[in-house]
């Protein structure tokens, strides 16, 4: 990008020196609970207070949400029924695909309902199955297990990825057979879903947990098929799982008693409990606020919002203000949040195909079954930060044409000021919603102005000329990077 000088560059190479900056407990919020701040998200958040944006959110059913309405309305593939979009996938594959990743990214940019869209990729990540090989199961499975428990109980979300035909393909448990039973599901169901690698589980209760799911299959039209137990198929011997016996002779409540067993365990509190601590406060929680949210879970009978309300409650949480890094979709959806009203996506895939792919993170692309890494160890790399200040600059830059699909006007979000000093506070003002060190603020003042004088006037050539880079700049710092 011509014009990003040596203060730039040094700008973006800084470490988290925000952290030390005073960051209020409205941005703080939005910035934990949602996508990322728009400008209009701080008003319902001053006038309602914390405590009750945190519960209006959490009752996201109440909230009116008409752009993400409209955009699944005109498109149908969302509520097809299962033969219809399986013979859609086969027949108009690009179609199905597009709808389901671009329908991910939209929702997370454009939903009034956004703890619950972060939710909904918590979860995605939790029960992870890459959508290209299960392209139609994939959105069935978005729709009626992820999206309809992301902030209900958690038996039922197992539960119900448990019968996702999704799911039984992904991990075999279609196939599971009291002849042979597959040990995938009920590995990854210990290890990734409920208890943890640490949650106390041998290789015998893998052995037994495939055994008490033997028969919970898929019907056999392939175009119709949808979750059954085969009596059959299954298993009816004694099983013992976690030291519980499950005696001889039943059919499916032997899945069943095995889910309650272990969504009702300590370790699964704790399991769960740490992956909501390093979803929204911190990589690697203390101790105390795990064992405090494991509670809460257990409690609560695992209320998924329960659980939530007492983390969103902690003093950890209000403590930890510039802990968590971006994701690449985290980060490529801040931007756009922070750009709005101002930006339109009139073609999303360059969003794709300029943005995540090459920072590694498309929509339903993990293909092991642990779902992307959320920790910021996973995403620092070389060739990562390149990417996304790469796209940080082409998307501040759309509005001179280069990042096709979009439209940009930075002369309706940045007024129009006399300095160089208020054009950089002005910039920062309204990305950031705070101050910065002056160490920095001096480079970008060096960047607009060679002088580096606050001072200098802005004229309409060293606006246009210099506002989009000043703007990528705000979005490649740390100071945007980290949350």
């Amino acid at each position: 990008m011509a014009g990003v000088g040596l203060g730039g560059l040094e700008l973006l190479q800084a470490s988290k020196v925000h952290a030390q900056t005073e960051i209020s407990p409205t941005i703080h919020l939005l910035r934990r609970i949602t996508w990322g701040v728009r400008s209009s998200d701080i008003s319902p958040v001053e006038l309602l207070g914390a405590s009750d944006y945190i519960e209006y959110q959490l009752a996201y059913e109440a909230i009116p949400d008409p752009l993400v309405d409209d955009f699944i309305v005109q498109r149908r593939v969302f509520s097809m029924p299962i033969d219809e979009l399986r013979l859609t996938a086969d027949d108009r594959y690009e179609v199905v695909h597009q709808a389901l990743l671009w329908s991910r990214l939209y929702r997370a940019i454009f939903s009034e309902r956004q703890l619950y869209e972060m939710m909904v990729e918590l979860w995605t990540d939790h029960l992870n199955i890459p959508a290209p090989d299960y392209l139609a199961d994939k959105l069935t499975d978005d729709r009626d297990v992820v999206r309809k428990h992301a902030l209900g109980n958690f038996r039922d979300l197992i539960l119900a990825s448990a019968q996702s035909p999704a799911m039984l393909k992904y991990l075999d448990n279609a196939v599971s057979t009291k002849e042979q039973p597959n040990e995938n599901y009920a590995r990854e169901l210990m290890e990734l879903h409920t208890l943890g690698v640490d949650g106390g589980y041998t290789e015998q209760d893998v052995a037994e947990v495939a055994r008490a799911f033997t028969g919970w299959t898929l019907t056999d039209n392939y175009y119709t098929a949808s979750f059954t137990f085969s009596f059959d198929q299954h298993d009816t011997d004694e099983k013992t799982v976690l030291g519980v016996r499950l005696p001889a002779g039943r059919g499916i409540e032997d899945g069943l008693q095995v889910i309650d067993i272990l969504v009702n365990h300590p370790s699964t509190a704790r399991f769960v409990a740490k992956k909501l601590c390093r979803k929204f406060i911190t990589d690697f929680p203390p101790e105390g606020i795990i064992q405090s949210t494991a509670e809460a879970f257990t409690s609560s009978k695992g209320d998924i919002k329960a659980t939530l309300r007492h983390l969103f409650g902690t003093p950890e949480f209000w403590a930890s203000s510039g802990q968590k890094f971006r994701r690449p979709m985290d980060f490529l959806v801040a931007m756009i949040r922070a750009l709005h009203p101002s930006i339109r996506i009139e073609n999303p895939d360059p969003l794709f195909h300029y943005a995540l792919e090459p920072m590694g993170h498309m929509p339903f692309y993990w293909f092991p079954p642990n779902g992307y890494p959320d920790v910021a160890g996973a995403w620092m790399n070389t060739n990562g930060l390149l990417y996304r200040w790469n796209s940080a600059l082409l998307i501040s830059s759309a509005g001179d044409g280069y990042f096709s699909g979009l439209t940009l006007n930075l002369d309706t979000l940045i007024p129009m000021v006399n300095t160089v000093g208020e054009l950089v506070d002005a910039t920062t003002d309204a990305f950031l919603h705070h101050s910065i060190a002056s160490s920095e603020r001096d480079k970008l003042l060096q960047f607009v102005s060679r002088a580096g004088d606050p001072n200098e006037t802005v004229t309409a050539n060293l606006r246009n000329s210099k506002l989009p880079s000043l703007v990528g700049l705000v979005f490649a710092s740390p100071y945007f990077q980290w949350r």
